[in-house]
């Protein structure tokens, strides 16, 4: 199966995502990227992007990588820390960094469209063994 199958299947099948406006840009074993056009109704009070914008972005890219294999992937914890304010188009960037039974972890990171860090994320998933909704058991999401 292509990457661009995953891709389209979470760019499809996310709505909170959607309507927040985040994108998958693009996914990999054990990778995503995905990006947010940040707009008016993404700000906090000061004129930056909000904290929750935010952390759903890296939460994106972070559920995307974590089940970028075709199979269940849950989240056990991801936790964040903001490292400056944020505005325009923000990139989430996702990697597996350590795998071991069901539990795999991830690296998050979040930065703005003149590659400035705006955060940084780390979170822990939980691979269960059955396939993502309308896979095939038997087939493997990346190729």
């Amino acid at each position: 199966m292509e990457h661009q199958r995953i891709l389209d299947y979470f760019n499809a099948r996310n709505p909170f995502a959607q309507d927040l406006g985040i994108r998958v840009t693009a996914v990999g074993e054990g990778f995503a990227r995905c990006r947010l056009a940040v707009g008016e109704r993404h700000l906090n009070p000061f004129g930056t992007a909000n904290a929750g914008a935010i952390f759903s972005l890296a939460e994106t890219a972070f559920g995307v990588a974590a089940n970028a294999a075709g199979r269940v992937a849950v989240a056990v914890n991801l936790a964040i820390t903001y490292l400056a304010p944020a505005r325009g188009e923000l990139t989430a960037e996702a990697r597996e960094v350590g795998a071991g039974g069901p539990l795999a972890s991830y690296a998050v990171l979040v930065t703005d469209a003149a590659g400035t860090t705006v955060a940084q994320a780390q979170a822990m998933a939980y691979r269960k063994k059955e396939p993502l909704p309308g896979f095939d058991p038997g087939e493997t999401a990346l190729a």
